[in-house]
């Protein structure tokens, strides 16, 4: 019985060893990446949202997302990715709804992840909920080409 127990608690261990190494390696979604700006997609604040969304001359998609949102989790990396084509066309911009609460209310965002796409400093469009990438991608073409 003695063995039996040892082994128990060795693979317990082994479990709980694995389970934290992998989530330090992935950095769980890396959540504080994600407030991050990257190389296709700024992070604002509210106070910068003005100039860098209402006032900006080319059409926006802003990305109203949290940290602890893993759909939103899901959406980042995806919207770099295809924001790198569109980059003399739209604009993209990443608004964290916990630090930015004003804005989220002020445009009536009521679940996340959501995108709105502004054009002349109003709404034009949005999406709310996880796209798939093909169907964001499909938006993104029509919204680039000004329909």
């Amino acid at each position: 019985m003695a063995v039996k127990f040892q082994f128990m608690n060795f693979t317990r261990l082994f479990s709980i060893t694995f389970a934290i190494g992998f989530l330090l390696i992935t950095g769980c979604g890396n959540p504080a990446a994600m407030n991050e700006s990257t190389a296709n997609v700024k992070h604002i604040t509210q106070g910068e949202f003005a100039a860098e969304v209402t006032r900006c001359a080319t059409p926006v998609v802003a990305d109203f997302y949290a940290t602890w949102c893993g759909p939103c989790r899901t959406l980042s990396p995806m919207l770099d990715k295809l924001a790198g084509g569109y980059a003399d066309k739209i604009k993209f911009v990443k608004i964290n709804v916990d630090e930015s609460p004003g804005l989220a209310q002020n445009f009536q965002v009521q679940a996340i992840p959501t995108l709105i796409f502004f054009k002349d400093s109003k709404v034009a469009d949005r999406i709310t909920g996880l796209p798939e990438e093909a169907n964001l991608k499909a938006k993104l073409d029509k919204f680039a080409a000004g329909k």
